[in-house]
């Protein structure tokens, strides 16, 4: 009996590891919506922020991911983890209403679009470059392409974050601004949009 079921097994082993025929009209087996997805966009990225910790390493990740049937008509997600791995802040929209993530030909294209949409190099490092609050939107001496508070901020509470000068990240969430994000007390804050030109 057992010799019968080793037998068995050995065939079902064996058949297991034939190469599987196309069918004989010549189509292809058809994916599925998700693995189609995976296979049309699937990109990521990823980049350090925050105040360094212990072992000189940034205290946050920002994560970036994109995924869809085409680049063109793919979702982007982005979020801020915390050295623990627990998610501090997500957002997440349709690729082609993000300027500089639009328009990606393919999944290598839109891994470098969100290298660069994550990357905190080279913009507002903290609070304290934001501008004074008689140059935001809505004020009289408005900058050309000025800083828009949240609803919650009066003048004064605005002046403190910026004396604070809070750890602040910034990311481009439409065509037209970016969201502008500051760590306070180990917790993050939406405080505003920065305007873009034009």
């Amino acid at each position: 009996m057992k010799r019968v079921l080793a037998i068995c097994v050995s065939l079902l082993a064996l058949a297991a590891c034939q190469p599987q025929e196309a069918p004989a009209d010549g189509s292809a087996e058809q994916a599925s919506p998700a693995e189609a997805g995976v296979r049309g966009c699937a990109a990521q990225a990823e980049a350090p922020w925050g105040p360094v910790g212990p072992g000189d390493q940034p205290s946050y990740r920002i994560l970036a991911y994109a995924n869809g049937s085409i680049c063109e008509a793919s979702v982007v997600t982005l979020a801020i983890v915390a050295r623990d791995g627990w998610p501090v802040f997500t957002w997440a929209s349709a690729a082609k209403t993000v300027f500089g993530l639009a328009d990606q030909a393919d999944a290598a294209a839109m891994t470098r679009a969100l290298s660069d949409w994550i990357d905190p190099q080279g913009g507002l490092a903290t609070t304290g470059q934001l501008p004074p609050w008689e140059e935001t939107e809505g004020q009289a001496r408005r900058a050309e392409f000025p800083f828009m508070p949240s609803e919650w901020f009066d003048k004064a509470t605005y002046e403190a974050l910026r004396a604070e000068a809070a750890p602040l990240y910034c990311f481009t969430q439409g065509l037209e601004s970016e969201t502008c994000l500051a760590l306070r007390d180990g917790q993050i804050e939406e405080i505003g949009l920065q305007l873009f030109p034009g």
